[in-house]
């Protein structure tokens, strides 16, 4: 858990700084998303955090993410998903829209990030990933930008999950702000 707690409280140190944030998302599109490691239908909380340099997020079940575990069993539940360079009741999206997203993160991302941390809850911490619609498989979850009907001047983080047979998954919430903070004990820790 120790590793874990470094990695988010890494994150948490530079997640303010555009010059540092751009060097760990630079040709980053994303991470895997196996959701053959967790429990159906129940919502997943993915932790960024910069483990060996690295940006990654640490995900795990919402029923996992709780005071009630021991160290050793919040550990095992939180698994590592690196970002990588390339990537091979829910809202599905169309591929036009899915294109339009991650495109968007592609080509504007480093201004993005210059203007989203000076916005009162800066940078993300977590994103909520609903898992409804999703089935026991792997997924893609590409880093993506979309229009934000609170801020039409900035755009919100999005990831677009995709299982690479033409189906985007639109349901995931970069966070803070939170809905409800007691469902993210890992919070508490850091």
């Amino acid at each position: 858990m120790e590793e874990i707690l470094a990695s988010l409280q890494h994150w948490e140190a530079v997640r303010s700084n555009p010059d540092v944030l751009t060097q760990l998302f630079i040709n980053k599109l994303g991470f895997k998303l196996d959701m053959n490691l967790f429990p159906q239908t129940v919502p997943l909380h993915a932790y960024a955090g910069v483990k060996n340099g690295e940006l990654g997020f640490y995900v795990i079940s919402e029923v996992n993410d709780v005071n009630t575990s021991s160290p050793q069993t919040l550990s095992s539940n939180c698994i590592w998903c690196p970002c990588v360079h390339a990537l091979g009741g829910g809202q599905e999206i169309s591929k036009e829209e899915a294109e339009i997203r991650v495109k968007s993160w592609n080509e504007t991302y480093q201004d993005w990030i210059h203007q989203v941390i000076n916005m009162p809850f800066g940078m993300y911490q977590t994103f909520h990933i609903p898992t409804t619609d999703l089935q026991p498989q792997k997924y893609a979850a590409l880093f993506a930008l979309k229009d934000n009907v609170i801020t039409s001047g900035i755009k919100a983080a999005d990831l677009v999950l995709t299982n690479n047979q033409e189906a985007y998954f639109d349901t995931i919430r970069s966070e803070p702000p939170y809905t409800d903070t007691s469902k993210y004990y890992i919070l508490s820790l850091i």
